[in-house]
């Protein structure tokens, strides 16, 4: 059995970690904000792990997630988005 998937690492940046991985066509972008205050992700920031995928599914929520527009993160907060 082969199994096809890529794991993709975003620079961090004030203490935001970001990483997408792909497998069999879905792709799962993980988010952490590992700072004790709520930071704002630009859309701009993370555009090039969700490539032309419009919207994406929060899955401890079922929240839809814009990639246009811009992630609000609480402290300490981690996001599953897949896509």
């Amino acid at each position: 059995m082969t199994e096809n998937k890529t794991v993709k690492y975003h620079i961090p940046q004030q203490g935001i970690y970001m990483y997408a991985r792909m497998r069999d066509g879905k792709t799962g972008m993980i988010v952490l904000n590992s700072t004790d205050h709520e930071q704002i992700l630009s859309a701009e920031y993370y555009k090039p792990l969700t490539k032309d995928s419009k919207m994406g599914k929060e899955l401890s929520t079922g929240k839809m997630i814009d990639f246009s527009q811009n992630l609000t993160l609480s402290p300490r907060k981690s996001l599953i988005i897949e896509f």
